[in-house]
């Protein structure tokens, strides 16, 4: 039997990792190819499979067209997964848009290259941090909602970016999976002040990396329906895995024997500008892929049977030392926000507070209630989505598009065809091409406006459908613009 042989990028990563365990555990059934930055942690890391006949790594870089081209000739599917992520892309997004953007580019073009492109497909991983934040009660979301990347998240514009050249890449078998927060067993280790931009009223719903592995080999599978291709998709584990940030950090110490509100305080956490939500729509990926197996208590339970000494110690160690010698300094470190309102950053103060009067005004544990998230709002597309796909036609783009503040140039489109590009015009005059699947069903608009300088609060006042986002925490005489 000949082997399908799949190329999966950034196996070293917490995704990555368990997508090539759980490829090579069917390795009768694929061939692994691995392009992978030839570091001393990475080689020391492969050092068993360099000889395996089921896997062939390729030592590059997917900033290097040539590396990209190599492992890509000789592949059916492309599993895209590696990207440079937040913190470290916050701090280099020059860097950042080399590797998430330029590299996904290398990608395309490289599948274009081949004798035979139209037989290779390509799973693209995106992000949630692509729609940015969703405070109560815009909580639930679908794929379509306006794409709007947190102010400072240069990941997220780069991954933006990214997807939108798969989207339009014309490539006859592409999807986009917007991943979410992964439950990895080194989440525990993560010790950076990101850990507190997260405002404890935040929702997402976590997937496994486990599950995210099955994901990625069942995408690989021929039982797919064409129907799965050129569409995008929300990864999420489903109802056994949403929870608020705050709900999630009290079931992660409780796992520790230690009560959380003694480890560290409200205001320590923003209170906006983070990403997520809980997903209305994302039923549908498991639906073709049945990749969900387990939940969040699953994972705690794996976590609990390899949870180092120094964690278990924890819950008899002083309260109040680990608070000011652990905990705190990660809030007060640069990335912290203690950091931020103690040298007065105010960029990042009035991203992620408003201002420093509403950070003194966020209340103690005593007084500390969360937001009543009972009730949500469906953000509106723009235009009639009761129509068939098939039945959606100019009118429907012109409608659309005043939604956006903007205007559809193009007068006439062949009716249902969702691929071939319109031009378009946003409301500060800048024309760019777009196919009606990009702007309708995936949410992006203008790619001038989608990158910095942070312009929300004057893009919303023209622009209803990111104003139906952007107003749910910010006032509009705000007036803020970010640099």
């Amino acid at each position: 039997m000949n082997k399908k042989s799949v190329l999966l990028t950034g196996s070293t990563g917490s995704m990555g990792k368990e997508s090539f365990k759980q490829l090579y555990e069917n390795r009768d059934k694929y061939h692994i190819v691995l392009l992978i930055r030839p570091s001393d942690k990475n080689i020391k890391l492969m050092h068993e499979y360099v000889n395996d006949s089921s896997v062939t790594i390729i030592w590059g870089d997917l900033t290097n067209y040539e590396d990209v081209l190599k492992a890509v000739s000789i592949s059916n599917i492309v599993l895209h997964v590696a990207a440079f992520i937040s913190p470290a892309a916050d701090k280099q997004p020059d860097l950042a848009w080399k590797i998430n953007h330029d590299g996904t580019q290398n990608i395309v073009n490289a599948i274009k290259s081949q004798p035979n492109p139209d037989l290779i497909k390509l799973v693209y991983i995106g992000t949630i941090a692509e729609t940015g934040n969703r405070s109560v009660p815009i909580h639930w979301g679908r794929i379509g909602d306006p794409i709007l990347p947190s102010v400072y998240d240069y990941y997220a514009v780069s991954k933006i970016a990214a997807e939108r050249l798969v989207i339009e890449s014309e490539l006859k078998n592409w999807v986009s999976l917007r991943q979410t927060g992964i439950l990895h067993l080194d989440i525990l280790g993560v010790d950076d002040g990101i850990g507190y931009h997260q405002p404890l009223d935040n929702h997402l719903e976590w997937v496994t990396a486990h599950d995210a592995g099955r994901l990625m080999v069942s995408c690989c599978s021929d039982d797919l329906p064409q129907d799965f291709w050129c569409n995008v998709y929300n990864i999420g584990g489903g109802p056994s895995c949403r929870f608020t940030a705050y709900q999630f950090m009290k079931e992660l110490y409780t796992l520790l024997g230690v009560d959380y509100k003694k480890l560290v305080n409200p205001n320590w956490y923003a209170t906006r500008n983070f990403h997520g939500h809980w997903y209305l729509d994302s039923d549908k990926l498991d639906d073709y892929t049945h990749f969900r197996s387990e939940s969040l208590e699953d994972f705690l339970e794996q976590l609990k049977s390899v949870m180092p000494l120094s964690m278990k110690l924890l819950k008899h160690m002083p309260k109040n030392y680990i608070k000011e010698n652990v905990m705190k300094k990660t809030a007060t470190s640069e990335n912290g926000p203690l950091y931020w309102i103690e040298h007065n950053v105010e960029g990042k103060v009035k991203a992620f507070f408003g201002s420093k009067e509403k950070w003194e005004k966020i209340p103690g544990w005593r007084e500390f209630e969360l937001i009543d998230d009972t009730k949500y709002i469906l953000l509106n597309h723009g235009y009639d989505e009761s129509k068939n796909d098939e039945d959606l036609d100019i009118n429907d783009m012109k409608t659309a598009a005043i939604y956006r503040g903007g205007k559809c140039l193009s007068e006439t489109m062949v009716t249902g065809d969702l691929t071939t590009k319109l031009t378009w015009q946003c409301a500060k005059g800048h024309e760019f091409v777009a196919s009606p699947f990009l702007v309708l069903k995936a949410g992006h608009w203008c790619e001038k406006c989608a990158t910095p300088p942070w312009n929300y609060d004057n893009i919303a006042k023209t622009n209803p459908f990111i104003g139906q986002v952007w107003y749910i925490d910010h006032e509009k005489s705000e007036n803020n613009l970010y640099k």
